[in-house]
């Protein structure tokens, strides 16, 4: 088949959706597709993915996400391609709602991917009326043939806008390229990855930190990532204390990324909300090293609490750092967690994953 990919996420853009995409272009092309991914202009080397791009022009010549793609150019360049499946991710995005839209002119079959929820995403009361006051996208997201979600919270979220049957479908991930030979638990390095935004709880973390440092002198904590939320980090690292225990290290390539997965004790995603599944995750199970996750969206769906991983209540910083403690000190314990979680991730490995997304496409 020839599928698109459609979607303002991608490369510079880092995030959860930009992994997503990047790992199932690979996966279809290993099973014999010919895959093109269409994103707007940026400054952005992509032979250094070895992927076919095709970026398009936007209104105000910007690769903001609010920035609307000329339709024109993008019709013109679905045309070129000829896919037989247009596949749009994000499902509140201008280039992944507008290639849906052409894909519905031109008579191609279309597939649309929510991948995001929303504060309160579940509360009927709120979006329902929502989702009628803004129509338009009820009008783009029902042009789709088939939806996919990435999580139960995701299908809640998006079903407030469609009532169109939704397939849930989970991010994937190429286990091998994150499995540890050997793991090693060194009883004090804890690790969060992601964007620097106040809805990721990096305060929280760095509070909780504060109270594992009474509790294991030489903990360290590793933050990877960037974002707005950075400077604010920075004052609250010197604020408590924590200059000594906490590394800020900003974002990394792939290959540093998965060495310090490994080399890590712990990791901790610790959401305030919008969190529909968390890539994340996946990385760090693995990467065989236990995860302690808030209680938020998808996340629920993912860790088993107490099995393949502790959830804590987003926002609670006692039990947050309770839990990293608990942890850091109980090496059989952080194996038992790790064991389980490897053989959960299994299951989203994207030989597994990309099966299914072709079963829709079939």
């Amino acid at each position: 088949m020839r599928i698109a990919l459609c979607s303002d996420y991608f490369y510079p853009k880092i995030g959860g959706i930009t992994t997503h995409i990047e790992g199932l272009a690979r996966a279809l092309e290993e099973r014999g597709h010919e895959v093109v991914i269409i994103t707007k202009k940026a400054k952005f080397d992509d032979r250094q993915h070895g992927l076919h791009v095709i970026r398009v022009n936007s209104i105000f010549k910007t690769s903001r996400v609010l920035d609307i793609p000329q339709t024109s150019e993008l019709e013109k360049k679905i045309k070129e391609f000829k896919p037989d499946v247009i596949h749009g991710h994000h499902a509140f995005s201008p280039i992944s709602l507008l290639s849906i839209s052409i894909g519905k002119k031109l008579g191609i079959k279309t597939v649309l991917t929510n991948h995001s929820i929303q504060f309160l995403y579940d509360f009927d009361y709120m979006w329902k009326p929502s989702s009628y006051i803004l129509f338009p996208y009820r009008e783009y997201i029902d042009n789709a043939d088939k939806i996919i979600a990435v999580s139960r919270a995701a299908a809640k979220f998006i079903s407030h806008f469609t009532s169109k049957k939704i397939e849930i479908i989970g991010n994937g991930i190429s286990v091998d390229e994150f499995s540890p030979k050997v793991k090693t638990f060194d009883g004090k390095s804890v690790l969060f990855v992601g964007r620097f935004t106040y809805r990721k709880g990096v305060h929280v973390l760095l509070e909780a930190f504060q109270k594992v440092k009474r509790e294991v002198e030489d903990a360290h904590l590793t933050l990877v990532g960037s974002g707005y939320f950075s400077s604010i980090a920075d004052l609250l690292v010197r604020a408590l204390s924590l200059s000594k225990n906490v590394s800020i290290i900003g974002e990394v390539k792939k290959e540093k990324l998965v060495e310090i997965y490994q080399s890590s004790h712990v990791f901790v995603l610790p959401s305030l909300y919008g969190e529909s599944f968390g890539i994340v995750l996946l990385e760090a199970m693995a990467s065989k090293t236990p995860v302690i996750a808030s209680d938020d969206g998808g996340i629920k769906e993912l860790i088993k609490n107490g099995k393949t991983g502790f959830i804590v209540k987003k926002g609670d910083a006692e039990e947050l750092s309770e839990k990293i403690v608990e942890l850091l000190l109980d090496r059989n314990l952080s194996k038992k967690i790790s064991a389980a979680a490897f053989e959960e991730v299994k299951k989203y490995d994207w030989k597994n994953i990309v099966k299914k997304i072709e079963a829709v496409y079939k």
